[in-house]
């Protein structure tokens, strides 16, 4: 899949009654984003959202030259190349010059840094309910800027592994929660054809130098067995233990779904991660968004 490419924005500047400086970015036909705000002195940082599409169907249909007005129009078709929400910081500082503090910068750059810490594993990751085709190839060791594919989606991200055949998409997490989450990585089948990966660690940080409007969404396999993960359970037992996320759907048989059980042996350990990481408010359900 290709990398993000590189855009052009157009630039709208007002002066406000206090004397501040406001600038508004447009990517394509979008609306107008909220404004940047340079301040009349100092230094500042703020966030700003903007559209790069007010209607993405009816722009592709048009480039597309389609015929028929009636088509039903396979959003499939996309690619990480086509975000339609792009999430924003700026950063505004002094520079030394002829003018000095008259003359100022306005950095803009992405919100969301994803990151692969991964040694051996390239991983997937798109918008929860985005289609596939949208995906995001995050290759090991790389770092990427992300942008949401549809406004009207739920606001959340899941990964998968790439290259490994046979996973499904992870439960989605969001990316302005601070902190550190297991992620549980599921085969379709429900089996453990490939034994090397259970979990994945997230890991959600401020970017330097951001004013804390910016994140670096770090991903990581787990060890399967639990060593140096987040979570790890021991079964010191003399019998087979079962495992569930609270809520989240552990006996399957009587609806016919797949289990989000794990099973532990005696005297056998494993990583522990969540199906359902963030489900308050964002999810309808209590079951994995496995989009």
């Amino acid at each position: 899949l290709p990398f993000q490419q590189e855009g052009i924005l157009d630039i709208m500047t007002t002066v406000a009654n206090d004397g501040s400086i406001l600038i508004n970015v447009k990517c394509r036909d979008g609306n107008w984003s909220t404004p940047a705000i340079i301040p009349p002195s100092g230094r500042a940082n703020g966030a700003i959202r903007a559209e790069s599409l007010r209607w993405p169907l009816v722009k592709k249909a048009v480039s597309g030259k389609r015929k028929d007005c009636h088509e039903v129009i396979d959003s499939s078709e996309y690619s990480p190349n086509d975000p339609t929400v792009f999430e924003l910081i700026y950063q505004v500082t002094s520079l030394s010059g002829l003018w000095g503090e008259l003359s100022r910068m306005v950095t803009i750059t992405p919100r969301f840094l994803l990151k692969n810490e991964s040694s051996w594993l390239d991983i997937d990751v798109k918008q929860v309910g985005a289609p596939d085709a949208s995906r995001l190839l995050l290759p090991r060791k790389g770092t990427l800027p992300f942008y949401w594919f549809d406004g009207a989606l739920p606001e959340l991200v899941c990964a998968r592994p790439a290259g490994l055949s046979g996973f499904k998409w992870s439960g989605g997490f969001d990316l302005c929660t601070l902190g550190m989450l297991p992620l549980r990585v599921r085969q379709s089948n429900g089996g453990r054809n490939n034994s090397n990966l259970n979990s994945m660690r997230v890991s959600v940080e401020l970017q330097p130098g951001t004013g804390g409007t910016g994140t670096i969404i770090s991903i990581k396999d787990e060890d399967p067995d639990g060593e140096g993960s987040l979570f790890r359970i021991e079964n010191h037992s003399p019998f087979q233990i079962f495992v569930s996320q609270d809520g989240v759907l552990a006996n399957p048989s009587l609806s016919g779904k797949q289990s989000s059980c794990d099973s532990i042996n005696p005297g056998e350990s494993t990583s522990y991660a969540l199906d359902v990481p963030w489900r308050q408010g964002k999810y309808e359900g209590r079951t994995s968004a496995s989009m």
